[in-house]
């Protein structure tokens, strides 16, 4: 019973230490992605801020200049094309790093669960567990209550045998001690009487 015991404390101490580190585990994950992700944004769009405001910039220069020099226009629409080609890398890394963070997130949230149908299903089994220990507590009380009932019963057969026993002693001892008195009267009487006849026959 008490190995019974053990093992059921070990089990909810198991449960109970499982969820808390189940949960913990994914809150800081989650949280640790969504800070990465937003960290990762924040900077893509200070990068593309950045790359937007270049691009301004060489688009009123270009404008400024197309009157005065050719050979600066093609240079600058060089420098255009190139910024345009830097934000349109980030926006793609960007949407490519979002992509597998999401991905991560998911398989987080599926790892979660799975773990969370692992843990239902262990307290299925202990709930089911703790009903046959309870079964089995309440089937040893009973045969030991019948356990008592019957030891007790025998006892009182014993003691009510013994008294019948030593009842019957004691008639066997009166009864026997009667007879032995019967016989020593008997012996006595005949005696006395053999006494007389002889006297009678010597006279």
């Amino acid at each position: 019973i008490a190995k019974e015991n053990e093992v059921i404390r070990q089990l909810k101490i198991s449960i109970h230490q499982l969820e808390k580190n189940s949960e913990s585990q994914a809150k800081r994950t989650l949280q640790e992605a969504e800070k990465q992700q937003k960290s990762d944004r924040r900077a893509s769009e200070g990068k593309c801020a950045k790359l937007q405001q270049d691009l301004q910039q060489l688009r009123s220069q270009l404008t400024s200049a197309i009157a005065e020099n050719r050979e600066v226009e093609l240079s600058l629409r060089k420098k255009k094309y190139k910024v345009e080609t830097e934000i349109e890398n980030w926006i793609q890394k960007y949407d490519a790093d979002m992509g597998e963070k999401q991905t991560e997130l998911e398989e987080i949230e599926a790892v979660y669960e799975e773990e969370k149908a692992q843990l239902a299903e262990l307290k299925e089994k202990l709930s089911v567990f703790e009903v046959e220990y309870v079964q089995i507590m309440e089937e040893r009380h009973q045969a030991q209550l019948k356990k008592e009932a019957e030891e007790k019963e025998l006892a009182r057969r014993n003691q009510a045998a013994a008294i019948i026993q030593a009842h019957w002693k004691g008639y066997q001892v009166r009864k026997a001690m009667k007879s032995k008195k019967k016989k020593k009267k008997k012996g006595k009487g005949k005696g006395a009487s053999g006494k007389g006849k002889g006297k009678k026959g010597k006279k």
